[in-house]
């Protein structure tokens, strides 16, 4: 399956696909992009991820990164079940529960 990144309009985006070592590299230059671009917020949705690895967290991360140097308020949406457990047990939550939409 591959790993989609599809912008919405301006401030929305939706990751379709997995999120594993093999495919975040394919969407998270594109994330970076949009998210310097989108002016006071950004969400990116979820709904559409499959399989998640400690690399899709390892992107939202990033993501955060910048969003935070760009001063952009981002958001996630529809945040895979599955992987909560990867944040849990690493101990993550604090930073990603306030960005949950």
């Amino acid at each position: 399956m591959t790993t989609t990144l599809t912008p919405i309009d301006g401030s929305r985006a939706e990751v379709h696909g997995d999120l594993l070592n093999d495919t975040v590299p394919v969407v998270l230059p594109e994330g970076s992009r949009l998210l310097a671009e989108a002016g006071d917020s950004w969400t990116v949705d979820l709904a559409g991820v499959g399989k998640v690895s400690s690399a899709g967290v390892a992107m939202l991360l990033e993501w955060m990164r910048v969003a935070a140097a760009a001063g952009v308020a981002l958001h996630i949406a529809n945040l895979p079940e599955h992987m909560r457990p990867i944040i849990s047990v690493s101990d993550l939550e604090p930073l990603f529960e306030p960005l949950l939409v």
